[in-house]
């Protein structure tokens, strides 16, 4: 039983986790959309409130203080004691506008969440690469490692007999050397990008399982064609029917909210009474129309934005998939062409090698295969990273 408990824990400790499990578990737990989130639901607060109407004014007025005798209040029927209420009332569809005007603002709420979703999927599936980049990379020059050391001490072992080989043998210790330094600079990189994919998750990292796979891309008419679904663009469409939203609010401004007053008078030593006035503002100043031309304005400017950022968009689709295209071609050109040409060199420097040939000639071709699988690597990457900003210019989060 302790066996096989023991079994389970290796396996769970050395799982390694797809890119869309990271993704559903940033998204499940990272604070910044919590964030969002609780703004959100805050929203609906200023939902309920835009439909309330302004508190009521209440007063308590006394009239009529006689100063020689202050206490006295039944000295004429002048004096007396009031209490009134006022209560303004929004006409002319007021309440509606705001309820219009808050609905959209929590909209921008609402997208500029899906917003952060898909920056966040993006940048987990840049880093995740790039961790795997660079884990390739360091396996490439380990490898590399081990076949220059083997070679040197295959060739210190013939320098009793060909005291010629000793310049061959310093040029691989210094290409082993550089090869180090290579992995220990990678190495640090590697923690770096790590932990910047640790804090993007929001937990720790074992291993990550990449079988994304190097495919022709898609046609730049498929991408150009959902545009439209860029979630920074939706944000900005739905910033325009604020401003549209907040317009109708301040034509309606113009229309002056009518008051109701009710007060009760209290008279000592006389009748009490009851009184009612009815009122409202007079906008004689213009102002509630400068503000509705402003906010007119301010309207079409967000238009013009949210247009703007679309041909933008477009712009960027544009941008990235001659990237995506390029690095397809690339790995396609290391793949087919030129690793098959250099394997076939390094196999026959490393057949000379054992039969005491030229150290320099296979350093060379070492240096020049060490160079193109790092391309083929590098190549990689970068078409994922490049598709990955694709996905995230026309709002895919996977």
């Amino acid at each position: 039983m302790r066996i096989v408990l023991i079994s389970l824990v290796v396996v769970t400790l050395t799982y390694a986790q797809s890119i869309d499990q990271l993704i559903d578990r940033s998204l499940k737990n990272h604070q910044s959309l919590k964030s969002i989130e609780l703004r959100l639901s805050a929203s609906d607060d200023y939902i309920a409130k835009s439909q309330n109407y302004d508190n009521p004014n209440i007063s308590l007025t006394m009239n009529d203080i006689q100063f020689d005798d202050i206490s006295n209040r039944s000295l004429e029927p002048m004096q007396w004691t009031a209490v009134k209420v006022k209560q303004k009332f929004p006409w002319f569809g007021k309440l509606d506008a705001r309820r219009e005007y808050q609905e959209s603002k929590k909209n921008i709420v609402f997208t500029s969440l899906e917003s952060a979703k898909v920056k966040l999927a993006e940048a987990i599936r840049v880093n995740a690469y790039t961790v795997d980049e660079i884990d390739s990379r360091i396996e490439v020059l380990q490898k590399y490692e081990r076949v220059t050391k083997e070679n040197i001490d295959l060739n210190t072992a013939y320098t009793s007999t060909q005291p010629n080989r000793h310049s061959g043998i310093i040029s691989a210790e210094l290409t082993l050397s550089n090869i180090k330094i290579r992995i220990e600079k990678l190495k640090a990189i590697r923690e770096i990008k790590k932990s910047q994919l640790e804090y993007l998750v929001q937990d720790n990292i074992k291993s990550i399982d990449i079988s994304d796979s190097i495919i022709q891309p898609r046609s730049l008419s498929r991408y150009l064609r959902r545009a439209d679904k860029n979630r920074a663009y939706q944000t900005k469409k739905a910033e325009t029917t604020v401003a549209e939203a907040k317009s109708r609010v301040s034509d309606l401004e113009k229309y002056a909210d009518p008051y109701v007053e009710i007060g009760y008078f209290d008279r000592r030593e006389y009748n009490n009474y009851a009184s009612i006035s009815v009122g409202m503002s007079m906008p004689i100043y213009g102002s509630e129309t400068l503000a509705s031309e402003a906010a007119h304005k301010e309207a079409l400017s967000a238009q013009s934005e949210a247009i703007d950022y679309r041909h933008k968009i477009e712009s960027q689709i544009k941008g990235v998939y001659a990237q995506l295209v390029e690095s397809y071609r690339i790995y396609s050109i290391i793949k087919n062409d030129s690793l098959p040409q250099i394997e076939h060199s390094f196999e026959l420097n490393s057949a000379s090698i054992q039969s005491g040939g030229d150290l320099f000639a296979y350093v060379d071709i070492l240096r020049q295969k060490l160079v193109l699988d790092e391309q083929l690597i590098v190549a990689k990457a970068n078409y994922l990273r490049r598709k990955s900003k694709l996905k995230s210019l026309i709002g895919e989060i996977r």
